[in-house]
């Protein structure tokens, strides 16, 4: 599976959370059980990572957004690729112009939207 794809699997699961409004470990059981997201032992560590530090995360992007704005106010799936993307570039340490260029990539697959620069600026930001 490609590193691409991971991001994806990871991405959805993150969607998936926001939309039913899960609980963590409501989202950490589907992972594993009926949803099959979870294909990798990479996978299953971040999922694992990113749900632990999910408060964390979240606080970092309000920090980060313009004023009036707020995590809250994002679409499902934008918080989805915003909360990988700070995770990635906070917690593992990948250049920003990867996650960023990948964000996006992403973003254009999965999201109707076409504004993404905020995306962008959240992310230079981190």
């Amino acid at each position: 599976m490609s590193k691409r794809q991971e991001r994806i699997n990871i991405i959805n699961l993150l969607y998936r959370h926001f939309v039913l409004q899960h609980d963590v470990l409501t989202t950490k059981q589907e992972a594993y059980d009926f949803s099959q997201v979870v294909t990798t032992t990479a996978e299953s560590e971040q999922i694992d990572n990113i749900l632990e530090n999910l408060p964390t995360i979240i606080v970092i992007i309000n920090q980060h957004l313009k004023s009036g704005w707020d995590f809250k106010r994002l679409s499902n799936y934008h918080k989805a690729v915003l909360v990988y993307g700070v995770y990635a570039i906070h917690d593992q340490g990948l250049a920003k112009a990867i996650v960023i260029n990948e964000s996006l990539e992403i973003l254009k697959l999965y999201s109707e939207d076409t504004d993404f620069n905020y995306i962008n600026s959240v992310l230079d930001q981190i």
